[in-house]
Order: C-alpha cells, then sequence, then structure tokens
C-alpha cells in the first residue's frame, strides 16, 4: 500500500477538508489500497462482527496516523459513522492530519469523562484525539487506561458509530496498545517496508498474541 503525503461528534467552526488520498484522489490506487484494508475489516470472520478496531504500529516511523486516518475516512464516505481514538501519546497525529484540537481529547474523556468525538470536514467522520493532561494530578494515559475504561469507552462508542478505529504503537512495547489490544475486536499490524525491522515487527505480534488479540493480520505500506 503507497503512503499517503488526510461519525457524528460535536460540532464547532468551519473545518478544513483533510488532505487525505482518499478525499483528494478517490480514483487512485492508493485510495483503492485503503478500502482494501477497509473490507478486510467489514468482512473479517467473526461473531459478533468486527466493530472496534486497533492499528497497531510496529515501527512505521509515524506513518500510522495517515494510514488509519484514510481507511476511517473510506468507512465514513462508504456510509458507515466511524469514529477514529487518537491512543499514541508518544507521536499524537489525526489531531493534525484531520484539522482538529489537540484536546479535548482521550485524556480528558478517561480522567474527567468531558470529551466528545470532534466533528471532521468528512461526513460521518470524527475523532477523539490524545488531548493533553491539565496538570500532574492528571495520571498519564498509560495509566488511565485499563481494562475496564477501555471497555467501556468501546461500548460508548460503537453504541453510536458503525465502526471505531484506535491508533497506538505497539513496537516498542507499549502498555496502551496491549490493553486496547485486548479490549476491542480485532487488530490489524501495520509494517512499513524497507524500515519496520523484522525483529520488531516479529516481537509486536508475539506481545499481541500473549494479550489474546485477535489479529486479522497486516497492513503493508510503501510495497512496490
Amino acid at each position: 500500500m503507497p503512503a499517503d503525503q488526510s461519525a457524528a461528534g460535536s460540532t464547532g467552526p468551519s473545518i478544513m477538508t483533510p488532505d487525505l488520498v482518499v478525499v483528494r484522489e478517490p480514483d487512485s490506487d492508493g485510495a483503492q489500497a485503503y478500502r482494501s484494508v477497509r473490507e478486510t475489516i467489514r468482512h473479517a470472520r467473526s461473531d459478533p462482527p468486527v466493530r472496534s478496531v486497533l492499528l497497531a504500529d510496529a515501527g512505521s516511523r509515524d506513518q500510522a496516523g495517515e494510514v488509519i486516518a484514510n481507511v476511517g475516512a473510506s468507512f465514513a464516505l462508504n456510509g458507515s459513522p466511524t469514529v477514529l481514538v487518537d491512543a499514541d501519546g508518544s507521536n499524537p497525529s489525526l489531531h493534525r492530519l484531520l484539522n482538529t484540537p489537540l484536546s479535548p481529547g482521550l485524556i480528558e474523556r478517561l480522567s474527567s469523562g468531558s470529551a466528545n468525538p470532534l466533528s471532521t470536514a468528512v461526513a460521518s467522520l470524527s475523532v477523539i484525539p490524545v488531548g493533553t493532561r491539565a496538570d500532574s494530578t492528571v495520571l498519564p494515559l498509560a495509566d488511565l487506561l485499563s481494562d475496564e475504561t477501555c471497555q467501556q469507552l468501546v461500548t460508548e462508542l460503537t453504541s453510536s458509530a458503525r465502526y471505531v478505529l484506535f491508533n497506538a504503537t505497539v513496537a516498542p512495547v507499549s502498555s496502551e496498545a496491549l490493553t486496547i489490544a485486548a479490549n476491542v475486536d480485532a487488530v490489524l499490524l501495520l509494517v512499513r517496508s524497507s524500515v519496520t525491522r523484522r525483529t520488531d515487527a516479529q516481537r509486536a505480534r508475539e506481545s499481541l498474541e500473549r494479550v489474546g488479540a485477535n489479529i486479522l493480520g497486516a497492513v503493508l505500506t510503501d510495497s512496490r
């Protein structure tokens, strides 16, 4: 899959259209590749059907946000209300790609329940960015995310959205990614050709398997 260089949520000022290949060049090979990932999720053999997914970055060097934003937009453009959740606390990117504020976001929602998904310029696509810690009394994201809080978040979001897609880094191993992986319907491992090290991808897969993740497969980017 080549990498691009772009649900109902809370409303606000006019939002710029995101620079996503599925929006900008819908007939391109890149857009079709993201639709293929969408259909992999949609038609995954699972009972109940897959509705919540983690895109686990195994070392793509900053491509995960771009991939999940395009896959999410492809769901939304196909008529499925979709919420994206940025759980990559070390390198948040969805707010920038989708032209929304960094906060309120996931940290605020988990710590105080105060953050709803933010609308984007793509109809039926909304996002919960990472958010920010207001002060030292707010726990880091890794401590806010537990099995209980993650299950509750998934339940709340899937009550109004058809799909909920999470973004988190799994290589190096992060507790956020593993907690999410254990509590969503399925996981896709993101691997970037000629960039992701084979050992990192293998360790990431092993870590996900240890928490019982339902791994659908891998998304390979920059392949030729």
